[in-house]
């Protein structure tokens, strides 16, 4: 995949947007405003609804640390996703997992 603009949602932000679905959605927002994360709130974003094709060129990674943060930055809208605090047999099963879920998300 080329070097492209992306945004890290890291464990402070999920943490300051109480969750990892309040952060992707936040960083989605200002993605599709072509903004920095630290430029807008989302909720100073608010009826500027983002579309497929303004964020197309913005990948959306999340820092997870367990099933339950996978599966929700997942159904967020995440491009991407960073295992942080992750044993080795975890980390494989987690990839696992976001393979189906990604297949699922596409096929529905």
């Amino acid at each position: 995949m080329p070097m492209g603009k992306f945004i890290l949602v890291t464990r402070n932000e999920i943490a300051r947007a109480g969750g990892v679905r309040g952060a992707v959605e936040e960083a989605l927002s200002l993605a599709a405003l072509g903004m920095t994360p630290r430029a807008m709130t989302a909720y100073e974003a608010v009826g500027m609804a983002e579309t497929e094709e303004d964020r197309a060129d913005v990948l959306v990674k999340v820092e997870v640390e367990n099933e339950e943060e996978l599966r929700e930055a997942i159904a967020a809208g995440a491009g991407s996703v960073s295992l942080v605090k992750v044993n080795k047999e975890e980390a494989g099963r987690l990839c696992s997992l976001a393979k189906m879920l990604r297949a699922e998300a596409s096929a529905g």
